[in-house]
């Protein structure tokens, strides 16, 4: 279940902010599938000072390998009910969530 997705409200995807955002969101999902781990790696250290280059590149590496980055910014409605059957099964959540409730598609560019 390695998926990654944003959260935001129905009224701010109707503005234009919401339209650049996700331009640029499509454009980083495009280049950390097709970058290589240390590039990635490199570009992100800043943010991760403790933590070794080595290690940093090789987690890149597999979460590549997982598709958590699929090049995909929506959430397929079969991707919202596995997730569902996780977190009941986890009992992080206690009832099923109508994906129509929950899922909005992003703004087109």
């Amino acid at each position: 279940m390695a998926f990654s997705s944003l959260t935001a409200t129905r009224e701010w995807l109707q503005k234009p902010e919401a339209r650049r955002f996700m331009r640029a969101y499509r454009k980083a999902r495009e280049w950390i599938n097709t970058a290589a781990a240390a590039e990635i790696a490199r570009a992100e250290q800043g943010f991760f000072p403790d933590v070794d280059p080595t290690v940093l590149t090789q987690t890149i590496a597999y979460y590549q390998q997982l598709g958590c980055w699929s090049p995909p910014v929506t959430i397929a409605r079969a991707t919202y009910e596995a997730a569902l059957d996780v977190f009941l099964h986890s009992r992080l959540i206690t009832r099923r969530h109508p994906y129509e409730q929950v899922v909005v598609p992003p703004p087109e560019e």
